[in-house]
């Protein structure tokens, strides 16, 4: 029943209903004197006045962020049909905020343009944060939405389509806020359930990440979460192949042999082994969303080796690069070593290797050396030292 206040009437009408629902439920005896009948009526227009006057109240409060406010923010260069405004308090202060995700044109097709909008109670917007995100279109998922809890916490969820129908991927951020009040938002829970219309036709249950299996990389951070960050997930699915013995490691995912599935390559060090010591393991993304350990190197020692320190591995189109820079005095190094995937030999030939050694007190200018195939020949991934 919808109850329209407008005039004097109105309000009569309500309080003669709601005493007439409170002596059905006895609450009022139906004897009660026309008098006791009158208090009851005035004491419930005034506790109602009070109720309605409190509602209002907070509707004010909690107003925020519009859509419309939110557009402002929008690039120019966005694929319209790529943005998405998510409208909700994302640092507890009873202000509407937004979440803005979009992608830009002639950027590759899978970066997600993730913004943070908060809303002051001065009505002033800022942006808060920003990152982007590389999940759309992997794996035969597509975005969905993004939805924000009760308690600032936010999701971003991921559909499968077509043959991957069934499939979804859900990547939550805990909010959190430091001792000056200032918010911040920590990766805490993936879950992921892979279904192929031919390939995995029944239902499995999800792989599910919490912050335990996360280790060190549960501070994920909003607004630094790059490319590889999120290996939790890619870890629990190769798990049975990392060492407990483990000293570090690091897992990244891309397309390794152009079949379009998304393949893993794993770098971990070992407990009790030399420091420059480091172990390299390839994977292969399956039809049903698992993968195959195919190849491995355990000869490569570049990591602290004249000044180098490991950074990242690169993965493109059938290539992918180990990258080590220079530290400390030697600022400026570097070293380069590229595979590239051979379909006729069914893997990985080193492709190139550039390299440039620079020292704080060193003589003259430094050069790049580069090599190809030319200069050393045909030397096979799991090989090369």
């Amino acid at each position: 029943m919808t109850v329209v206040l407008q005039t004097s009437q109105n309000w009569v009408a309500l309080c003669d209903y709601v005493t007439h629902i409170y002596e059905l439920a006895g609450i009022i005896k139906k004897r009660t004197s026309k008098q006791e009948k009158t208090m009851v009526k005035l004491n419930f227009a005034k506790y109602f006045t009070t109720i309605l006057f409190f509602c209002c109240l907070i509707n004010c409060l909690g107003q925020g962020i519009s859509k419309e406010k939110a557009k402002e923010f929008v690039p120019k260069s966005t694929i319209s049909s790529e943005t998405h405004i998510y409208v909700g308090d994302l640092n507890g202060d009873g202000i509407e905020d937004a979440i803005l995700r979009f992608k830009v044109i002639n950027e590759p097709l899978e970066n997600e343009h993730f913004y943070i909008l908060l809303e002051k109670k001065d009505g002033t917007i800022t942006i808060y944060n920003k990152d982007i995100f590389y999940f759309d279109n992997k794996d035969g998922m597509i975005f969905d939405a993004v939805t924000i809890s009760k308690d600032s916490d936010f999701t971003v969820k991921y559909n499968g389509k077509e043959n991957t129908v069934g499939s979804y991927r859900k990547i939550t951020f805990k909010y959190h806020a430091d001792e000056s009040g200032k918010p911040f938002w920590i990766l805490n829970y993936d879950e992921e359930l892979f279904q192929h219309k031919i390939f995995a036709p029944v239902l499995k249950k999800p792989t599910i990440v919490n912050k335990a299996d996360m280790g060190d990389n549960g501070y994920g951070y909003f607004g630094n979460i790059k490319l590889n960050m999120y290996d939790a997930m890619l870890r629990m699915k190769i798990k049975n192949y990392i060492p407990a013995s483990t000293a570090e490691c690091q897992v990244y995912s891309g397309d390794l042999n152009r079949d379009n599935f998304d393949d893993i390559i794993l770098r971990f060090k070992k407990v009790n082994e030399s420091e420059t010591s480091e172990h390299f393991y390839i994977f292969i993304g399956q039809n049903n969303g698992t993968y195959k350990f195919v190849v491995q190197n355990d000869n490569i020692e570049l990591d602290n080796v004249d000044g180098h320190l490991f950074d990242k591995i690169v993965i493109k189109n059938g290539y992918f690069s180990l990258e080590y820079t220079g530290y400390g005095n030697t600022s400026g190094t570097y070293e380069i070593i590229t595979f590239k995937y051979s379909e006729a030999d069914k893997n990985w030939l080193l492709h190139r290797q550039g390299s440039k050694f620079v020292h704080r007190y060193g003589d003259g200018e430094s050069t790049e050396n580069i090599s190809t195939p030319k200069d050393f020949g045909k030397i096979l991934f799991k090989d090369y030292k």
